[in-house]
């Protein structure tokens, strides 16, 4: 008995440390589980998307509209007297790369400087004055660029009929035929406006795991296609899903979120063809090779499809 006495407080003496250790596990198993999940809902950007939130930012939508059916007022100085004018959108009239740089960046092009300077409100020069880098100033440039194609190349793209496609003729496309009956098929169904213009990033999505609906392109794209998989990517236009981001340790989460989700995938199954289906899995794939375009990809993505209209 007197041995059992001798043993007890050395037994209450572990007992403490063993509640350290375990709390000390929890507390690391806590710190890895809030790290994974940071990572993994970590935003993801693109020049476009960038240059969206930047538009916003530094008063370009305020001043220009979000479209060309969206005038803001403006006054102009003529003969002595004001009239009334409307600031011209950005898309007005088809700019270049060249052109939205030198503009942004000094608030006017030489050319029409004379002129501008008759207007009561007038461009402010962003790179001059400092206000936007020059990686800024070109991501402001590719979002005008990418938006611009609703009102140039794309918009003349959507008018045109989509031909008949089989799913063999899809592999026998030159490039250039690609990427104009893509992103024709891609207007006509919808994709950009959630995906965001050429599938640079899309609209935000309330209850959604990041908050937002990916684009075509990057680690989010790669994830929920099982790495850009072509079965994958037919498999999520055909039924607004996936199978193997529903699928392993992480699906029953995933599963959460793809049904909570303000805005879900629809499923294209019964409105678009297997040659049509076909074509926006290369199309989406062939978006994902370019990675995040910049001004001068989406620049030249808009000449191939003016010239093959």
């Amino acid at each position: 008995m007197g041995h059992d006495l001798c043993r007890r407080p050395h037994q209450r003496m572990k007992l403490p440390k063993r509640i350290g250790v375990f709390i000390g596990i929890a507390a690391g198993f806590a710190v890895l589980c809030g790290a994974f999940y940071w990572y993994e809902t970590k935003p993801e950007s693109s020049p476009v998307s960038r240059g969206a939130k930047l538009a916003h930012a530094a008063g370009c939508i305020a001043c220009h509209g979000n479209s060309i059916d969206d005038p803001r007022a403006n006054f102009r100085l003529r003969d002595e007297s004001w009239s009334n004018e409307s600031i011209a959108p950005i898309w007005e009239e088809e700019h270049s790369a060249k052109s939205l740089i030198t503009w942004i960046t000094h608030g006017v092009s030489e050319r029409k400087r004379e002129s501008h300077q008759q207007y009561l409100l007038q461009m402010p020069a962003y790179g001059d004055d400092g206000h936007l880098t020059v990686a800024e100033i070109e991501d402001v440039a590719a979002w005008a660029l990418a938006v611009g194609m609703k009102g140039f190349q794309g918009y003349d793209n959507i008018d045109e009929d989509m031909p008949e496609l089989e799913v063999a003729d899809i592999a026998e496309l030159e490039t250039a035929e690609l990427i104009t009956l893509g992103d024709r098929l891609s207007r006509k169904s919808g994709c950009y406006q959630c995906h965001g213009e050429l599938g640079q990033g899309g609209a935000e999505n309330f209850a959604s795991f990041k908050g937002y609906i990916p684009g075509f392109q990057g680690a989010d794209f790669a994830k929920l296609t099982d790495n850009t998989n072509a079965g994958e990517i037919r498999h999520w236009i055909e039924y607004g899903r996936g199978v193997a981001i529903e699928s392993g340790i992480l699906g029953s989460m995933a599963k959460k979120y793809f049904e909570e989700q303000a805005i879900p995938m629809p499923a294209y199954e019964e409105i678009l063809s297997d040659g049509e289906i076909e074509l926006l899995v290369v199309y989406l794939k062939w978006i994902n090779d370019q990675g995040p375009l910049d001004m001068a990809a989406i620049e030249s993505i808009g000449e191939t499809i003016y010239d093959n209209l």
